[in-house]
């Protein structure tokens, strides 16, 4: 099973997220809980990647861990990791749309949804199949320009490092690989996404929250 998100391992993988010193049963019903939800659909693997983080009263409070079955996702409970921007995580295999429930005390619960309607496509062209390994390459991408609320990631992957670049300037239609230090690798992987910030519908209190949903593709790629 994968355990993580292609978009989690762009933004800031190595800094980790470590739980409160909240026990689940130990947690104040009357705090409430800003809801930090992702949903990433890799068009490419055919398959649904979903997270969550919880944290005290907004985005800047501390991650807390919720009793065991207190988070659902599509009725499902997920693996918890314990750390990482998402610490709850489910992957399935296909494309379907996600609901999000969170339960609170007294039964008051919390659903929030999302589906792959709710991003534009985005694609690598069928041409682009090289990438320089020293200097700069230029991903023009098929689909949309950047809009409002969104960014476009590129991940590359290949034998001996990792090159992540996002460009989040609204009306952008390409982005730019640049390796000022030469790589001496022979292929790897291209990721490129579309991720767009979504609200909520459904909030715990004022806490508030959002919910990123990514469209990825992934290509293998040559040096050259």
């Amino acid at each position: 099973m994968k355990r993580y998100f292609l978009y989690v391992s762009l933004l800031f993988a190595g800094v980790l997220t470590s739980c409160g010193d909240d026990a689940p049963n130990e947690i104040d019903p009357s705090v409430p809980f800003y809801q930090n939800l992702g949903v990433e659909y890799n068009i490419t693997q055919n398959h649904t990647h979903i997270g969550a983080n919880f944290n005290k009263y907004n985005s800047e409070g501390v991650s807390l861990r919720l009793p065991d079955k207190d988070i659902l996702f599509n009725g499902k409970e997920p693996d918890f990791l314990g750390q990482g921007t998402y610490m709850y995580m489910l992957s399935e295999p296909g494309l379907d749309p996600v609901t999000f429930t969170f339960t609170r005390w007294k039964g008051q619960v919390y659903t929030n949804k999302v589906s792959i309607e709710d991003v534009d496509p985005i694609a690598i062209p069928e041409s682009f199949t090289t990438i320089k390994g020293s200097g700069s390459t230029v991903i023009t991408w098929e689909g949309n320009p950047i809009g409002k609320d969104e960014y476009v990631q590129a991940h590359l992957t290949y034998s001996g490092g990792v090159y992540d670049l996002n460009n989040t300037q609204e009306g952008a239609t390409s982005i730019t690989l640049n390796f000022t230090n030469p790589t001496s690798a022979a292929n790897g992987t291209l990721y490129l996404s579309r991720v767009r910030k979504l609200p909520l519908q459904e909030s715990n209190g004022d806490a508030g929250g959002k919910i990123d949903v990514s469209y990825v593709q992934n290509k293998d790629v040559v040096f050259e």
